[in-house]
């Protein structure tokens, strides 16, 4: 079991400005999976809070799909946590003109939340492969 199933020993958003500040570049795809799910996560919510999705398009979706790919089937997390992250990527792209930006409990936030869970899970670099389909 991993430890932030009970309780974490972390707060998920000081972690994400950690690992956004070690991970991220300023432009372009992270080297690593851990910095470009960090990236993605952070850029787009970023977007639906700050911008209303407005510049959404094709890369969104699959950035989003990206994310759900990447750590939605991890046995790092519980089925119904896997599920829970499946379901929550669903709803970001189905709601895309009119984003659920409730703060805590928003689709947005709990699938920040869950990357962050996930890299502090996967504290060893994984190399990220960069897409070069992605624009942004």
């Amino acid at each position: 079991m991993w430890p932030f199933r009970k309780t974490k020993s972390y707060n998920w958003r000081k972690e994400q400005g950690r690992l956004w500040n070690e991970l991220v570049p300023s432009n372009g795809q992270a080297d690593t999976l851990q910095g470009e799910l960090i990236r993605i996560a952070g850029k787009l919510t970023d977007e639906a809070y700050r911008n209303g999705n407005m510049n959404w398009d094709s890369e969104t979706e699959q950035m989003w799909r990206f994310i759900a790919k990447k750590i939605g089937s991890d046995p790092v997390f519980t089925s119904d946590e896997q599920n829970l992250i499946k379901k929550k990527v669903e709803e970001i792209i189905r709601d895309e003109t009119c984003p659920d930006l409730s703060g805590d409990g928003s689709p947005y936030y709990i699938i920040s939340e869950k990357v962050v869970d996930w890299c502090m899970a996967h504290p060893v670099p994984i190399p990220h492969e960069k897409d070069p389909r992605l624009k942004r």
